[in-house]
């Protein structure tokens, strides 16, 4: 039988089969109604069905949409989460509820290269960047038997610093040896003690001091929520409880470790330092410095040891690399060893003892870390350094001054040099625009987001971590949001955001600060009076009565002169160094009649210039705005660094009167507008009781690029964007966005 025949005959039949049903099917397709197409829901975007399985060919499929091109996003919101748990904060961060997070160093392998939607968590290190952060323990010298400089040196010598470094701090830690770290004048390497972890010399010292440190209990704290400092405060309880001592570890919030030791009431605290401005006496002053006052400090060079004892009473030599530092009170007499080899420098005093508060005083009034380092240690002779290198700018003199005091610091030990910082950071690379300052942080309308950053729930209300919002796992509560009061690094982070001070560092600038409320600048032959021309049509949002209020000089003088009268932790660096009471507001009007009689000088960016008018000092700042007033700030001495201070966030301006409120008009009549400042002393008191630091503390206002818009103590912050910002017109360019 043939296979081909009997496959025709089949063929035919199925064929037939198939036409019969393909009629039929047309006949109904053509007599069916068309089924009705489903509408989009109003809140989803219409798609293209899909198509169904039918024996009509399947159409071609309709091509994706195009996703919206990635672009750049404003931060319109900075949210502060605080969880004082490492595990939390890295869930948060790793499932991109938070930006940002504090992550201990040991744990950075839990979070690096984590990845969500395309973006990852980007671990930069660099070693060979030594920062000017430092960390150290404090020690109460005032207490016995910490008040023996044997015992302290013991302890620093029964410190574990390679397991501290390696293990708790991952390898982002790196030895220094006194009060100023690596980087700046001042640090040297000569005639130091290169403290290690040395049991045998810890235990001679303890016999040297001659106590028996089984009579002892030590008390550690630190700030709750900070792992590494917790796991620093264990390694020290066994290795100082080695010596004898009993050794008890406290953790304690944020603000009541601040409180405790500003007041005195300590025996050992871990911290942090991160520089106000760039200068060693940044280092020394507020970490070093006794409060002593001086009727006077000199400084020169001699030609031989002989010579000494026609200048000082008493000496103490101190050995410097290029030169013999002797240091001593002004008079005859100081017989000293013959010094050879390099120069001789003389450091002379007279101290003025009647001047000087207590340290009694100072723990009374809570000064500690300001008017007096946080050891609460006082020498004449490192004070006496100490105030000589403040004072001096001749590099020749004032390197080996600043060396002879971190030789001091060394020796003296008030606080246990634990470390110096190497660069680290980390964050979600949906982030941009992140730079490095080494005194500020980052100003977060100047840090973006990419457009197609992740949302996610924060769990505070309904706010979401969207592309236009900053959100920050953190540890801690700022101290209080009255900048006279804070000097702790969350609350300038906070000041940085919501303030704007005279003058700024413009991102990564540090050589030299950019105008900012104040538009231009001059000053005298002596460099202790400086003219700041105030910017016009500033204003400040009070976001608790949304109310604005006009900034002028008045205001800029008043907060300035607030500052040094409050006498809290960092106005300090106004009241060492500015009479406020000697100064003053000017029109512009008296400005101009000024500087017809007495010519200024002005010099920024490389430029100088001797100023005759208002005008020409504008023009040489490139300004040509309106402007509100003029501030004179007298300064007791040239300060080379003074610039810096007022860059420094806890310089914002707030106006006066918000601050003042009902007796705001009396005040400043009291005080004839800025013209005799000394009468606000009526309206202000100093410290913690006075009811504008009770105001600020807990309802700040703004002139910055955010305000706070609410808080929950030791839950989170939101800050949101200043509607009524002065430099508004800076986002626009920008982001394109205009409030």
């Amino acid at each position: 039988m043939s296979l081909g025949k009997a496959i025709s005959k089949t063929a035919a039949i199925a064929i037939a089969v198939i036409l019969i049903i393909v009629v039929v099917a047309a006949l109904y397709y053509a007599i069916a109604p068309p089924a009705p197409t489903p509408s989009p829901s109003p809140t989803t975007p219409p798609v293209s069905p899909s198509p169904s399985p039918s024996p009509s060919p399947s159409p071609s499929p309709s091509p994706s949409p195009t996703p919206p091109p990635r672009v750049k996003t404003m931060h319109k919101r900075v949210i502060y989460i605080i969880n004082n748990d490492a595990t939390a904060r890295i869930q948060l961060y790793r499932t991109g509820v938070a930006d940002r997070a504090a992550v201990p160093p040991d744990r950075l392998k839990d979070v690096e290269g984590t990845t969500l939607d395309g973006y990852q968590i980007v671990v930069e290190k660099r070693p060979e960047f030594v920062r000017l952060l430092v960390y150290f323990a404090v020690i109460n010298t005032q207490r016995e038997p910490l008040n023996n400089v044997y015992v302290r040196q013991a302890l620093a010598w029964a410190t574990p610093y390679d397991t501290i470094f390696e293990k708790v701090y991952a390898g982002l830690l790196v030895p220094y040896y006194g009060v100023i770290p690596k980087g700046l004048l001042g640090y040297t390497e000569y005639n130091i003690i290169k403290y290690t972890y040395d049991m045998d010399k810890a235990k001679a010292l303890i016999e040297k001091a001659g106590i028996d440190p089984s009579q002892y209990t030590i008390t550690i704290y630190y700030n709750i929520g900070n792992d590494p400092r917790a796991q620093t405060a264990a390694l020290l309880a066994n290795t100082w409880g080695r010596l004898g001592f009993n050794i008890v570890i406290q953790p304690l919030s944020w603000p009541v470790v601040l409180h405790k030791t500003a007041h005195g009431d300590f025996d050992v605290w871990l911290v942090g330092w991160i520089p106000d401005y760039l200068d060693p006496d940044n280092y020394a002053g507020p970490m070093f410095y006794g409060g002593i006052e001086f009727k006077e400090v000199n400084a020169f060079f001699v030609e031989s040891s002989a010579e000494i004892a026609n200048y000082l009473k008493d000496a103490k030599v101190i050995d410097t690399e290029e030169a013999w530092v002797v240091v001593g009170e002004k008079g005859t007499g100081a017989t000293v060893p013959e010094l050879t080899g390099k120069k001789i420098l003389v450091v002379q005093y007279v101290p003025d003892w009647e001047a000087t508060f207590t340290i009694e005083k100072a723990m009374e009034e809570g000064w500690g870390f300001s008017y007096i380092n946080p050891a609460f240690y006082r020498n004449v002779t490192v004070d006496a350094l100490i105030i000589a290198a403040r004072r001096i700018a001749d590099i020749s003199l004032r390197k080996p001054i600043c060396e002879a005091i971190e030789i001091a610091s060394n020796r003296e030990m008030p606080f246990v040099w634990l470390g110096q910082y190497i660069f680290l950071r980390h964050y979600w690379n949906w982030v941009g625009g992140i730079y490095y300052h080494p005194t500020l942080s980052n100003r977060y309308d100047l840090v973006w987001e990419w457009s197609d950053a992740p949302i996610a729930d924060t769990g505070i209300k309904e706010y979401k971590n969207d592309p236009e919002t900053y959100v920050i796992a953190t540890i801690g509560w700022p101290d209080t949001f009255d900048p006279a009061k804070s000097y702790e690094s969350f609350g300038w982070e906070i000041f940085h955001q919501i303030g704007s001070t005279l003058v700024t560092y413009w991102r990564e600038e540090t050589e030299e600060v950019s105008p900012n409320l104040a538009v231009a600048w001059a000053f005298d032959e002596s460099r202790t009076e400086w003219y700041f021309v105030i910017r016009g049509g500033v204003v400040a949002y009070d976001p608790w009565n949304d109310k604005t209020y006009p900034i002028d000089a008045t205001d800029v003088l008043f907060e300035i002169w607030r500052l040094a009268r409050s006498q809290l932790d960092p106005t300090w660096m106004i009241g060492e160094f500015v009479d406020v009471n000697a100064s003053k507001v000017l029109s512009e009007d008296e400005f101009n009649a000024l500087l017809a009689e007495k010519p200024l000088k002005a010099a920024w960016r490389g430029k100088t210039a001797e100023i005759h008018s208002l005008d020409e000092l504008l023009s040489f700042f490139g300004y040509e705005g309106d402007t509100a007033g003029v501030v004179l700030l007298k300064l007791y001495h040239p300060y080379t660094p003074f610039l810096s201070i007022l860059a420094d966030p806890f310089t914002m301006i707030i106006p006066a009167e918000y601050m003042l409120g009902d007796k705001y008009e009396e005040a400043m009549e009291a005080g004839e507008w800025g013209k005799n400042p000394s009468a606000w002393a009526a309206y202000v008191q100093p410290g913690e009781e006075d009811p504008i630091h009770k105001l600020l503390a807990e309802k700040p206002v703004s002139t910055g690029p955010f305000y706070v818009k609410e808080y929950v103590e030791d839950s989170y912050i939101v800050l949101e964007l200043n509607p009524y910002y002065w430099n508004a017109t800076l986002w626009e360019e920008l982001y394109g966005y205009k409030p």
